[in-house]
């Protein structure tokens, strides 16, 4: 079977490069493959910096040292709701792809979509938590603050992120992505380990509406069944779910579409969340979106600070798409990004003590992918 080329999600007409950026191999790697697009180095940025530089954000890649920690937390740690304790590995901000129901359009105060250059400092960061607890385990993704793929055609960096987890016994990476941009785990030729490509899914008028410039479900199942057949496992997460006219055959006919390019067996988990947001957010989308009507639903303040739908639409959602997945895959792990206990006993009659033991069930399907690997 022939497949079209990939037209890339984000291609930059201008780079600014902060000049400490330049001491880094991994910064002329990058540019290599822009040969052509105007340069500008900059000193360090910064707000201030930020507000002063006069590009266009939607097409200015910017190169940077970070000087942070690498490796954090997820940031959805509210004790109101369960968290499945995931760890970011934070090399990159922003996204090109233009989701309406986006948090960092809220969220970040950096305008331009940015690539840290300073991976050795990230490996070595890594390599010392690792090393510290070698008997815990590290679910570790990069689609916190940006998604894992749009850009890997520029930055050439889901390989270096596999190949540097290929080993790890007590680590397991996910590349959460929309995006179709996997010629690079494609071509990668050395061992994957346990590595994770998850795709983010949806209804499919949510899809075309909401999701920008995001390839088509169609499009990102058969992307997700061709790293199958290159040795990744495969997550699904449907976060975030939307209620509208219509959503229960749409969301039903997702579930049908993904067992069209995958085998039960293929998947690692699936995620349920609900659209939230944080109050001032609705502004921001009604704003860069006005024609949107995402936010015009029956919300309700949680626990958490974040407006949810109310508790009955969400269980709608979720017991119909769980039926539904149910169907196909009985046996499949799927869990609740950032949900109560009492919606957990309400749709699936069991709910985790404490966020150690939902960290602990999803742990348990890697080491189930680690066994199911060592007899294939």
């Amino acid at each position: 079977m022939s497949f079209s080329p990939v037209k890339p999600l984000f291609q930059p007409r201008q780079v600014l490069v902060e000049e400490d950026a330049f001491r880094y191999p991994y910064t002329r790697e990058i540019l290599d493959r822009l040969d052509g697009v105007p340069v500008v180095t900059v000193a360090r940025p910064g707000q201030e910096t930020f507000s002063q530089l006069q590009y266009d954000p939607a097409k200015t890649l910017l190169l940077m040292v970070h000087r942070g920690r690498f490796f954090k937390p997820c940031p959805g740690t509210a004790e109101s709701y369960r968290c499945c304790l995931y760890q970011i590995l934070h090399l990159a901000l922003g996204c090109s792809i233009g989701c309406r129901y986006c948090v960092l359009q809220g969220y970040l105060n950096n305008p331009f979509i940015t690539q840290f250059v300073n991976l050795e400092d990230a490996f070595t960061e890594l390599e010392a938590v690792f090393n510290e607890s070698p008997d815990a385990f590290f679910r570790v993704g990069t689609g916190e603050f940006t998604d894992s793929l749009f850009m890997d055609s520029i930055t050439g960096l889901s390989p270096k992120l596999v190949n540097f987890f290929a080993d790890k016994k007590n680590a397991v990476l996910e590349l959460k992505t929309k995006s179709v941009a996997i010629d690079n785990l494609l071509d990668y030729d050395g061992p994957v380990g346990e590595a994770i490509v998850s795709w983010s899914l949806n209804a499919s008028s949510v899809a075309r509406r909401e999701e920008g410039r995001a390839p088509s479900l169609e499009e990102r199942l058969r992307a997700a069944a061709r790293c199958r057949d290159r040795g990744y496992r495969i997550g699904l997460h449907f976060d975030p779910m939307i209620f509208f006219p219509g959503w229960e055959e749409e969301y039903a006919e997702t579930a049908r579409m993904i067992f069209d390019f995958l085998n039960p067996d293929d998947i690692i988990w699936i995620s349920l969340g609900a659209f939230r947001f944080m109050p001032p957010m609705k502004e921001v989308i009604r704003e860069n979106y006005p024609g949107t009507r995402i936010i015009y639903q029956e919300f309700i303040r949680g626990l958490d600070g974040k407006m949810r739908y109310f508790s009955a639409i969400r269980r709608q959602l979720y017991r119909h798409l769980l039926a539904e997945i149910r169907r196909y895959a009985p046996e499949v792990f799927v869990y609740f990004c950032m949900e109560n206990d009492c919606m957990w006993e309400d749709v699936f009659g069991y709910a985790p003590t404490d966020n150690r033991q939902l960290s602990s069930w999803l742990d348990q399907c890697c080491y189930r992918c680690q066994a199911m690997k060592s007899f294939d």
